[in-house]
């Protein structure tokens, strides 16, 4: 199975429009961050965690061509602008785009994406057609063995995922005992990882540390960064087996 990392900036990306900031005006081309998505995929299935508004450019970048189904942690703008740019898969293969999230996401996928969920119209340019499962305990894709993580984001409820041996917790400030016992023996793990100082959201790189130490993953990625964050210099922080996550970085794990 091979990981690619679409994004792994905060919900303003970075460069952040109009801030002249030493990572916003870094060289260092790793500094420079879509918002936090992920392509996961194999020989027999392609799919996404989350959906961001850089999406197709994503997918032109990286070569996807082929999508089976999307997983979504929630449904903050940053995680799903970028819906609406399904339609090509589905008026290619005739077939609505699973998607896979808890009640509250799909809900509110529903409200955003109202046009998509209404009866089709008779003109213009056609609409994404979605699949929507609630999920509320693992599943079988092919050969993948998938499992919601519920986590918090601050108040509200919203889910991780695991696929096989990779896992991916974003936007998140608790992680309950029940789902770090979810997470045993994973080998790879994207963590979000904001900023040096508390948030009220997100976890900050001292609690992001803490957890990978927790968790024990053999590596663990840290996603999500704002331009608080410069690459080489947050990596040559890390302890052993944490490591910074850039976009186009691929990963290939053994299930």
């Amino acid at each position: 199975m091979k990981v690619t990392f679409f994004g792994t900036g905060t919900s303003h990306g970075i460069p952040v429009i109009g801030c002249r900031c030493r990572v916003c005006t870094s060289p260092d081309t790793r500094n420079r961050r879509h918002r936090t998505g992920v392509w996961v995929h194999d020989e027999n299935i392609s799919a996404v965690i989350d959906v961001s508004s850089e999406f197709r450019l994503d997918c032109l970048k990286y070569g996807l061509t082929h999508l089976d189904f999307v997983l979504l942690t929630h449904a903050h703008s940053d995680h799903i602008a970028g819906l609406d740019d399904l339609r090509i898969f589905s008026q290619r293969s005739g077939r609505a785009t699973p998607l896979y999230a808890n009640e509250t996401t799909l809900n509110d996928v529903r409200q955003r994406f109202a046009y998509a969920f209404s009866p089709p119209k008779s003109y213009g340019g056609g609409t994404p057609q979605y699949e929507t499962h609630v999920v509320d305990g693992e599943f079988q894709r092919s050969d993948w063995k998938i499992i919601p993580l519920p986590v918090r984001h601050g108040p509200e409820g919203i889910l991780g995922w695991r696929i096989g041996d990779f896992a991916l917790i974003t936007d998140v400030t608790e992680i309950p005992a029940a789902t770090l016992e979810l997470l045993r023996g994973v080998d790879v793990l994207a963590l979000d990882c904001l900023r040096r100082e508390p948030h009220s959201t997100h976890l900050h790189l001292e609690k992001s540390i803490e957890y990978a130490g927790i968790i024990g993953a053999k590596r663990t990625f840290m996603i999500h960064l704002a331009h608080d964050l410069e690459h080489a210099e947050t990596e040559a922080e890390l302890p052993p087996g944490c490591h910074v996550a850039y976009d186009g970085l691929s990963l290939s794990i053994e299930n």
